[in-house]
């Protein structure tokens, strides 16, 4: 007997729940802000190309400083957005939790693992026809899979650079920075990823798809 499925176009069920939604672009908030700290830090704040411009642009009121205290003055700058980076970073481990709570007390169908095992199971037995449209949406749900394995290593890294004068965490404290960094542009990656196929979507196969994500599912009206 053959096994049948549901129309392999769709995954049966997907998630807009408000604590969800509440997630999503609570979460993307949080990381942008990252980003423009890491912005600051790299390029503005960055003492090679920011001290001349602080000499220069005191020269104008006639006030010298020498490149020392440039660096100095940069280097105050850089703390502040140091810790500002910090307070964003524990607010994503806030987040990061909430997103396993969500996960753990939501109904089981619902769960990311099992609608990822469901349009595993599609794939699997969509007749070749269909493959090409289930292929997308897994490998959608497959890059969501990667982005939650880079932010618990972003979470995990972020707090061992955090609590760098632990005494056990030292002796990784540098592959701990190496990974939170090489993990920090995996993430701008699959960002970029993201929006590219959601506008597709959005425009080519799932009209209404950033409503949904903004607004939730539409209850119809009773006649």
């Amino acid at each position: 007997m053959n096994e049948t499925i549901a129309p392999a176009v769709e995954v049966p069920i997907k998630d807009y729940r408000a604590p969800l939604r509440f997630w999503h672009w609570g979460n993307a908030a949080l990381i942008t802000l990252q980003l423009i700290t890491i912005l600051f830090q790299k390029v503005i704040v960055n003492s090679k190309s920011a001290v001349p411009e602080f000499q220069q642009a005191l020269s104008k009121d006639s006030v010298a400083i020498t490149a020392q205290q440039g660096r100095a003055f940069a280097h105050i700058i850089s703390e502040r957005i140091w810790d500002w980076h910090k307070y964003f970073g524990w607010a994503i481990v806030a987040f990061f939790v909430l997103r396993v709570f969500l996960q753990l007390i939501g109904p089981s169908e619902l769960r990311f693992s099992a609608r990822l095992m469901e349009i595993m199971r599609r794939y699997r037995l969509a007749p070749p026809a269909n493959k090409s449209e289930t292929g997308k949406i897994l490998f959608a749900k497959t890059t969501y899979a990667l982005f939650y394995l880079f932010l618990t290593i972003m979470v995990v890294t972020g707090l061992i650079l955090i609590y760098e004068d632990v005494s056990f965490l030292r002796p990784i404290h540098h592959l701990a920075e190496e990974t939170h960094n090489v993990t920090m542009y995996l993430i701008i990656g699959f960002i970029v990823l993201h929006v590219v196929g959601v506008v597709w979507a959005e425009i080519k196969e799932d009209n209404g798809l950033i409503s949904r994500m903004i607004g939730g599912n539409k209850v119809p009206k009773q006649a």
